[in-house]
């Protein structure tokens, strides 16, 4: 066993806390296992309990391994498709569903001058059967308000458990390393025992060397942290229980040291506080004050938080990809055939970051599916991919999302969306299978949520 962080290595990797964390992180599920036990069936209202019960655990698993979000996904369209002929419901038309259904039509299209056709038709299933999907329930669902709030409550209770989880491997982590709390590097970005300090925290998810990626994990726990104050507010839950879901993610942002996730923390607070208070005069006058004072430290701090937020590699991301669209601005590489290999052969480069170096005589099919290595932007990776077509879709999907949330008054998704936004300029979240299905979820939630906010 490793008598200090420095000298802890993967051969000493501890597979016993890691298995016993990981059994632990099935946890995950108990809010959902409490609503089950609670449902009501009764031989007319089966059917859409069962699709109700469905969408609870297809979005816990947004805070689970992949590989079980996948199934859960699955499941819930099995039984949305079960329901549908069953019930037969009234379909309607939603701006979801017509830009899912241009989404996926573009890209279908854009296959035809795709070097990698059958990867081409890899990426409509994984990217666009689940975008049709989530749009199919908006369409058809017909869950009353109250069936909503028990979605989104069961939702904020599973990223309670995600947050204690993941202290609890955050202390199994210090013991077995023997490493004081108030010596853990924070908004450093440095190693811990030749780890990342992310992977010591989301070990409940798979182990060390399981599945982790701070961004992407913690993009639901802020979700469900705004989704909580909306609850909050109308009184479905108390609103402590928002307030301890932004605690939890401000402090699981520092200590997996996630650049990204401290500025989804200060949007939470502040749109939080504003949020809460009683009349649009005091609203105005706090925004303006916290504007001042945010100005102010930003200023103050400058120097503080430049080095912090330097990313050579996602620059020379940037970099290459604009070469790459400046060579190919209107069709792209072609469904699925976007990979550093074809980017290079393109723009002329032998290396790839992180990557390495890439032979000018390399295949763009040797580059494994499902690896990705895309630029950091969700526009200017559909914008290679197939073309400035493929973008513009993107940027309208995003815009009628913010329509339906400003007919309907959702203030909470509204936030969500801007942090999602934020987040697309970083990284490209809808070819993401967390970032993607989080989407999803939450835009079907928009189309099919009955009533607005009063």
């Amino acid at each position: 066993m490793a008598q200090n962080a420095n000298d802890y290595t993967l051969l000493e990797k501890p597979l016993m806390i890691d298995t016993l964390l990981t059994i632990l992180g099935v946890s995950l599920y108990i809010p959902f296992l409490i609503q089950l036990c609670r449902t009501r069936w009764t031989c007319t209202t089966w059917s859409r309990r069962l699709l109700q019960l469905s969408v609870m655990l297809q979005m816990t698993s947004l805070f689970h391994l992949p590989s079980v979000m996948y199934c859960c996904a699955g499941l819930q369209l099995v039984i949305l498709i079960m329901y549908w002929l069953v019930e037969r419901p009234a379909f309607r038309w939603t701006s979801f569903m017509v830009m899912s259904l241009l989404y996926v039509v573009y890209f279908a299209v854009a296959i035809l001058w795709s070097p990698l056709p059958k990867r081409g038709g890899q990426f409509l299933i994984d990217n666009g059967l689940p975008m049709i999907g989530y749009a199919l329930t908006a369409s058809i669902v017909p869950f009353s308000k109250d069936e909503w709030t028990s979605v989104m409550k069961t939702f904020c209770y599973a990223g309670l458990v995600f947050i204690g989880l993941a202290l609890v491997s955050w202390g199994a982590s210090m013991w077995e390393l023997h490493v004081a709390p108030q010596d853990w590097p924070m908004l450093r970005k440095e190693k811990i025992g030749d780890l990342e300090s992310y992977r010591w925290l989301l070990r409940c998810n798979g182990g060390l060397m399981g599945y982790a990626h701070p961004s992407y994990d913690l993009l639901p726990v802020f979700a469900a942290a705004c989704i909580g104050m909306w609850l909050g507010k109308i009184r479905v839950l108390h609103p402590s229980v928002s307030w301890i879901l932004w605690s939890g993610s401000m402090v699981l942002t520092l200590l997996s040291q996630s650049r990204m996730g401290l500025t989804y923390a200060v949007i939470v607070l502040v749109f939080g506080v504003l949020y809460f208070l009683p009349t649009l005069r005091s609203r105005l006058i706090t925004g303006i004050g916290i504007a001042v004072i945010g100005i102010t430290l930003l200023t103050a701090t400058h120097g503080i938080w430049k080095p912090y937020s330097e990313d050579p590699i996602r620059g020379q991301l940037y970099s290459y990809t604009w070469r790459y669209i400046e060579a190919k601005p209107w069709t792209g590489a072609g469904t699925g055939a976007l990979n550093p290999i074809e980017m290079c052969h393109t723009i002329d480069e032998l290396y790839w970051p992180h990557v390495g170096f890439i032979a000018p005589d390399k295949d763009i099919s040797d580059w494994r599916w499902k690896t990705h290595m895309l630029p950091h932007n969700q526009w200017i990776a559909d914008w290679a991919h197939a073309g400035i077509g493929a973008a513009l879709v993107t940027l309208l999907l995003y815009l009628c999302m913010i329509v339906e949330c400003s007919r309907k008054r959702i203030y909470w998704g509204l936030v969500f969306l801007l942090i999602f936004i934020i987040f697309s300029c970083l990284e490209p979240p809808l070819y993401i299978g967390k970032g993607l299905y989080l989407f999803g979820s939450l835009c079907a939630f928009f189309h099919a949520y009955p009533k607005c906010e009063q």
